[in-house]
């Protein structure tokens, strides 16, 4: 009787979460598919209790019923348990155990959307778009995002291997010992004898925009008369806190505007209550800029407040909202797609920088030539009050090509190429 109404009460579950993800009940038998209804499902699982080959639990079976649910329905949506739940908000609180590392899944693959900096994940070399083909021996290709962190993380000092596959090179392992994972959030220098402040943001956790507030104050208290925003490997975080370091950069406007189904839109608009910059910015960006990131950079660059250099940003255009449920569980959920500020969807396009450059991964961590190029426009637009045309960054063609070959994940843009071209001519 026990386990009847265990069945029962864990059917209700699948029952909310299908109303709930899928946007219609299980009543609508007009569309000609009575035969996938909540009877069946009980049935199905009853007959693989009894009858399958292998013993399984009815709490088992329906967990993976309903994460293969979600998995059909786009690749953010999962079903997180209690210790899952726990650890995200751990995450967004900046401090948990693990190796370092920010994942996604995409084409069915799990992809790595940046390694956040000084970590272990970092320090042994794992890159963004990098495709983690297994954990400790165990394929990934048909476990959600949220078990592949539960797998990764664990007590600092004990180790874990990858299985990674980059670009055309053939598959390799990266053991990794985790640490304490503690994110910096805002990070600053001062480049040019004071001339050109450098603002890094590594995630939009809680308290990002008071953190990243603070730090331009100081900036600006230093006498720095431009701002590099790097928003490099920021694999986003919170939509919120991404529109509070978005206010930063103008007094009024709409920072991003999200779109539910049927048409709903809310807009997040600058906030009177942050301080407001008036230095000239550059945002740096690559792919694994994402989400949070996007909304920044697109902010700024739509609203004509900067420039943006570097490569292409990640393309993670979509909101997922957390439905607590029973027994400490919850369920994230796709529930909206965001627009930039000039009404571009981020959804698998990502933003395109006006500087195009590859990182060559042979420069300095500190001063590497995509930061160095960076310091090298704000100091033309110091002198001419006027960013300085694409050509005017633009390395050689010889030189592209060899930052080409570096970096297995970046494509020369066809204007690009012809702009080149010209060049040469």
């Amino acid at each position: 009787m026990q386990k009847k109404n265990i069945f029962r009460s864990l059917t209700i579950v699948v029952l909310v979460t299908l109303i709930i993800g899928l946007g219609f009940t299980p009543l609508a038998a007009e569309d000609n598919r009575e035969h996938f209804s909540l009877d069946n499902l009980e049935n199905i699982i009853s007959l693989i209790e009894n009858y399958h080959v292998e013993e399984y639990e009815t709490e088992e079976l329906l967990e993976a019923a309903i994460e293969g649910m979600l998995r059909e329905i786009d690749v953010y949506s999962s079903f997180m348990s209690q210790e899952e739940y726990q650890e995200m908000q751990e995450e967004f609180e900046g401090e948990f155990g693990g190796i370092g590392i920010q994942i996604t899944t995409r084409d069915d693959k799990l992809t790595i959307v940046a390694p956040i900096s000084n970590t272990p994940g970092a320090e042994a070399g794992l890159q963004a778009e990098d495709v983690i083909t297994k954990i400790d021996g165990v394929e990934t290709k048909d476990i959600s995002q949220e078990r592949a962190v539960d797998k990764m993380r664990g007590e600092p000092g004990t180790d874990v291997t990858l299985t990674i596959e980059r670009g055309e090179e053939e598959p390799f392992d990266v053991e990794i010992t985790r640490d304490l994972i503690e994110v910096p959030i805002a990070e600053t220098e001062i480049y040019e004898d004071g001339r050109v402040g450098y603002l890094s943001i590594s995630q939009f956790l809680q308290q990002t925009g008071d953190k990243t507030e603070e730090a331009l104050l100081e900036l600006e208290a230093e006498g720095v008369e431009a701002l590099i925003l790097d928003l490099r490997n920021n694999p986003g975080g919170i939509l919120d806190e991404a529109a509070d370091v978005g206010s930063l950069f103008a007094s009024e406007g709409t920072i991003v505007s999200i779109k539910q189904r049927g048409g709903q839109e809310q807009s997040y608009v600058v906030s009177e209550d942050r301080h407001t910059t008036d230095l000239p910015v550059l945002v740096l960006t690559n792919t694994g800029s994402a989400s949070g990131s996007e909304i920044v950079a697109g902010f700024i660059r739509d609203t004509e407040r900067g420039k943006l250099l570097g490569t292409s940003t990640f393309g993670k255009g979509s909101v997922q909202s957390i439905f607590p449920l029973e027994q400490g569980a919850a369920l994230r959920l796709t529930t909206a797609n965001f627009y930039t500020a000039g009404e571009n969807l981020i959804e698998e396009e990502g933003i395109m920088p006006d500087y195009e450059l590859p990182l060559d991964p042979d420069t300095e961590f500190d001063l590497d030539n995509q930061l160095e190029k960076a310091i090298e426009a704000v100091l033309y637009y110091l002198e001419e009050g006027e960013w300085p045309e694409t050509d005017y960054l633009l390395p050689d063609a010889e030189e592209l090509e060899r930052l080409e070959e570096l970096d297995p994940f970046y494509e020369i843009d066809e204007e690009l190429e012809e702009e080149l071209e010209e060049l040469e001519e």
